[in-house]
């Protein structure tokens, strides 16, 4: 299942699932507090399906805020914060909380999870994003669509200085490879597209997404990987690439990035 797909479905039943609650807790009198809050674990959770962790942690803080800031003349009116309410409080703040960050994160897997399902040579294994191969595939789609309706998009390539992981076991540097694109893939939406390339770059394909909107979200990405590398901002390096601006020049890449996959499958499949 394509994890779209997947997001329209988690989106509708959650949906349903709300107005279900709300439907039978009805009882004669509107609670218009009530109904805020479950549309705001409704919007926790389309944060959290887009998005992914990060999103939906910052969905759910929003929202736990503003319901918050609505029990306040409740809070006036009891003379101060009771038991009864600051249980209600705590019930729908973990409730944001669960769903935006818990959900966040079960989404951002199971998007990978579809893929390895769907393909078992689609995942790198060292990194459990997309390899090469897929990745040039999602390269091509959003070329395609940018040929046929102009959708701009952007390219975010990550490079890590060879030094800092060229003296490491082989079991420390999958395991600096995996929180690398661990903290990439919940630093970007569940939109984006995240591949780990055969000689150890990173691409981020980025669609809908114009240069101005890429360029913050490669600049966070670029911060967030030194931070977890624990690393100078200079060893990490990043190029980006934006349609229509460098169309020309994403084309090639997605050329020769194709090549070596075939390369390399026949080369595999020869030996």
């Amino acid at each position: 299942m394509p994890y779209a797909r997947f997001e329209k479905l988690v989106i509708a039943v959650g949906f349903a699932a709300i107005a279900g609650s709300l439907f039978f807790s009805y009882q004669g009198t509107v609670v218009i507090e009530e109904i805020v809050a479950q549309l705001l674990l409704l919007g926790v959770l389309i944060g959290a399906a887009h998005w992914g962790r990060n999103g939906g942690f910052i969905a759910a803080l929003l929202a736990s805020l503003i319901y918050i800031m609505m029990r306040i003349p409740l809070v006036i009116e009891s003379e101060g914060l009771t038991g009864d309410i600051a249980a209600l409080l705590a019930v729908r703040v973990l409730s944001y909380g669960l769903v935006g960050i818990v959900g966040g994160e079960l989404c951002s897997r199971l998007k990978y999870l579809f893929a390895r399902l769907e393909s078992s040579s689609s995942v790198d294994d060292w990194s459990q994003v997309y390899n090469q191969q897929f990745i040039t595939r999602a390269l091509e789609t959003v070329l395609g669509q940018f040929d046929r309706y102009h959708s701009p998009f952007s390219v975010v390539l990550v490079e890590i200085a060879p030094a800092l992981t060229a003296e490491l076991r082989p079991s420390r540097h999958r395991m600096l490879v995996r929180g690398v694109a661990n903290h990439i893939r919940n630093d970007i939406r569940l939109v984006d597209e995240v591949g780990r390339l055969d000689d150890g770059r990173y691409l981020i394909v980025l669609p809908h997404t114009p240069r101005d909107g890429a360029l913050v979200a490669a600049e966070r990405v670029s911060a967030g990987v030194a931070d977890v590398l624990g690393a100078k901002p200079d060893s990490v390096t990043i190029t980006l690439l934006s349609a229509p601006e460098d169309r020309a020049t994403i084309a090639e890449l997605a050329t020769e990035l194709r090549t070596e996959s075939a390369a390399a499958q026949e080369g595999s499949s020869g030996s």
